[in-house]
């Protein structure tokens, strides 16, 4: 009896220590996270724009006048050699009779197609706002060496209410 429960400790802790090892060799994955800040007058997000996270676009929303502004660095020169501009104040309707509009800014990913020889970026921008009660889903194109230096549009891929609309 005591080398059964011998053997079955031994085998045990010979089998700890294997997968031990194995989770500590093995390869980890790295983590990245998309990342979003900010106060009542404008929000800051960064938004992934490959697959493999080594490019990554910053956008700047406006809460004061819905403009939604951002840039990516180009080649790792440590310029910012691509830019983009979309008012998003003009997609939700809000106007001066809306009392403040009240925004908020989250970015994610999703694998779109290409459509007219422009390859999109692999992140997409969530913005909704409070007083339409909408979510908007923006989408950008991939900066390449052809659109260096220009202001490029983000598209409006889609959106939906998540509150009937306040305020208007």
């Amino acid at each position: 009896m005591k080398n059964h429960i011998l053997r079955s400790t031994m085998m045990f802790a010979a089998g700890a220590f294997v997968m031990g090892a194995g989770a500590y060799f093995w390869p980890q994955p790295e983590i990245k996270a998309s990342v979003a800040n900010g106060n009542d007058k404008f929000t800051m997000v960064t938004v992934p724009v490959t697959e493999t996270g080594e490019i990554e676009a910053v956008f700047v929303l406006n809460h004061l006048t819905g403009q939604l502004v951002g840039g990516a660095i180009y080649n790792q020169t440590g310029k910012f050699g691509y830019s983009f501009m979309h008012n998003v104040a003009a997609d939700f309707q809000t106007s001066s009779k809306t009392p403040e509009p009240k925004y908020a800014i989250v970015s994610g990913t999703a694998s779109l197609q290409s459509s007219g020889g422009v390859q999109p970026s692999y992140g997409v921008i969530y913005i909704g706002e409070l007083s339409s009660g909408a979510v908007i889903a923006y989408g950008f194109p991939r900066p390449n060496t052809r659109n260096v230096g220009k202001a490029m549009p983000l598209v409006k891929l889609d959106f939906f209410k998540f509150a009937d609309s306040i305020g208007q």
